[in-house]
């Protein structure tokens, strides 16, 4: 299990993980279980925790504030991971949040596109760029969500894109305006690669 990719981005560091061992090659490497019964999603939790232990050289316990948003017990390093079938995401930064997610290129968010999109921002896509297009605000929408890490988030109406040409890698650019939060100026990197699309960003917000 190779690193697929690491790399910074300011004062984060992002690794990409392809997940080829099956479960046996993690159970034996931790003492904590999770309670998943569908292997592929235990293998992904395995997969994302054996990365990150790897990236900071030692064994990292993994909670989570009542959100649902990951931290690292006994540090103040701020973390986030997302996983596909195929690959783990790490994303860890020692003073701001983060977020990092992963998509796979898949046809299928064209059905769930009205939950996060305006209907003026669907109808503004080329149809031939429509799937790649979708699922990179999906992604990136995604990412900001994980970083802002708070509940009661519209992801329609909360977390904007501005409109932006469609790349195999850039930069987005975004804000999150809440009822009680205006955070802007927000810098969302991409990465189409291999049927997946990975964006991630950063902020110095806290929880």
């Amino acid at each position: 299990m190779p690193f697929y990719r690491k790399f910074k981005s300011e004062d984060s560091i992002i690794a990409l993980w392809r997940i080829e061992e099956d479960l046996s090659f993690f159970e034996s490497k931790f003492d904590l279980h999770p309670p998943i019964q569908n292997e592929s999603k235990k293998l992904q939790w395995f997969a994302t925790r054996h990365l990150l232990n790897e990236m900071i050289g030692t064994y990292a316990e993994v909670l989570k504030y009542d959100t649902g948003k990951p931290y690292l017990k006994d540090t103040d390093h701020h973390i986030s991971i997302s996983h596909t079938t195929a690959f783990a995401a790490v994303m860890v930064n020692p003073n701001k949040s983060v977020g990092v997610d992963l998509e796979m290129v898949n046809p299928k968010v064209e059905r769930i596109a009205h939950k996060f999109l305006r209907e003026d921002e669907i109808s503004a896509i080329h149809l031939d760029e429509k799937i790649e297009k979708l699922i990179l605000y999906w992604s990136a929408k995604e990412a900001l969500y994980k970083m802002f890490g708070k509940n009661q988030v519209e992801f329609k109406t909360h977390l904007l894109i501005e409109p932006f040409e469609l790349k195999l890698k850039g930069t987005l650019h975004a804000k999150i305006l809440t009822n009680d939060v205006h955070i802007e100026n927000l810098e969302v990197p991409y990465e189409f690669f291999d049927g997946h699309v990975i964006s991630y960003v950063c902020s110095s917000i806290t929880q």
